[in-house]
């Protein structure tokens, strides 16, 4: 069962983020409840650039248990300040860094991390059907 307390802390965090964000109050934490009670599925955005596509199709050969997914603050990002990647820790060969959260929902999500509120997260690689057509990753956000 998860601790009430870190579920609160959360919503709060994100309710005032998307408060910030233009939100009325009543319908940021509308929003954010809604969130961690159904959980957050998106798609990793970035995932064409540099050699992230090669570690996507590495990935999509892995076993789902093999597979760790970290959510990390990238605060190097000179593009959105908010940023968070999207980080697969694969047993016994490494970590890949497959992309980033869309910006509207690491808008509200960084400043969870930033305060130390743990999350869970899980990737399916999808995509790479056609001769030439990219793969993607869909990424699964719990609190």
């Amino acid at each position: 069962m998860k601790d009430i307390n870190t579920v609160r802390k959360a919503v709060a965090t994100m309710a005032n983020q998307l408060h910030k964000l233009g939100y009325s109050l009543s319908q940021a934490f509308k929003t954010a409840w809604k969130r961690v009670k159904n959980s957050m599925k998106c798609r990793v955005a970035g995932v064409t650039y540099e050699k992230r596509q090669q570690l996507l199709q590495f990935i999509a050969g892995r076993k789902h248990e093999d597979l760790t997914v970290y959510l990390q603050r990238d605060r190097a990002n000179t593009f959105d300040k908010d940023a968070v990647a999207v980080v697969v820790g694969i047993s016994n060969v490494g970590y890949a860094h497959i992309g980033y959260l869309p910006k509207g929902l690491s808008q509200s999500l960084a400043k969870v991390i930033d305060k130390g509120i743990g999350l869970q997260a899980d990737v399916k690689v999808i995509g790479g059907y056609g001769y030439k057509e990219t793969l993607g990753a869909l990424v699964n956000i719990a609190v």
